[in-house]
């Protein structure tokens, strides 16, 4: 099955204005908004002049999963997401570690990994971002929305 998932539109898109760490961190805090705790982040790189959002790509392999020694991460099967089950989660973070794209943090009251989950097929991130710099397409869809050959995102 061929899942959506978040991508960034192009380097230039992003303004940095954080819009999508403010409505994904008021969707899952329960003490107010702080971006800090958001599943999404922006990475600044004033030298390029760019902004780079950095969310879960949701690996085909998701090396986090395996890494997880409590089974708390899984995949949904209606999304494709990777999602924690907060009771099962050690706070151990292995997942943390084995993520090569530093999206995965752990909650630093709750000590459970924070990942994105897609907003359960609705990633808010993308449906507020003023810039149109998030597209939530399936990588088939992806050349299509931005003109450009299909690649995976990377963070590099």
């Amino acid at each position: 099955m061929t899942y959506k998932k978040i991508y960034h539109k192009n380097p230039e898109a992003c303004t940095g204005c954080m819009v999508c760490g403010l409505v994904c961190s008021l969707r899952f805090e329960k003490n107010g908004i702080n971006p800090e705790r958001s599943a999404i982040k922006i990475i600044n790189d004033p030298e390029k002049g760019i902004f780079t959002p950095n969310v879960c790509i949701q690996c085909d392999d998701a090396p986090c999963i395996e890494a997880c020694s409590s089974g708390a991460l899984s995949k949904d099967p209606g999304t494709g997401a990777i999602v924690v089950d907060g009771e099962d989660c050690t706070g151990c973070e292995l997942c943390v570690d084995s993520c090569k794209f530093d999206a995965i943090f752990m909650h630093p009251e709750l000590k459970i990994a924070r990942i994105c989950d897609l907003c359960k097929g609705e990633p808010l991130c993308v449906k507020y971002c003023m810039q149109e710099a998030l597209l939530f397409v399936s990588l088939k869809d992806y050349g299509r929305k931005t003109g450009e050959k299909i690649k995976k995102m990377s963070y590099a």
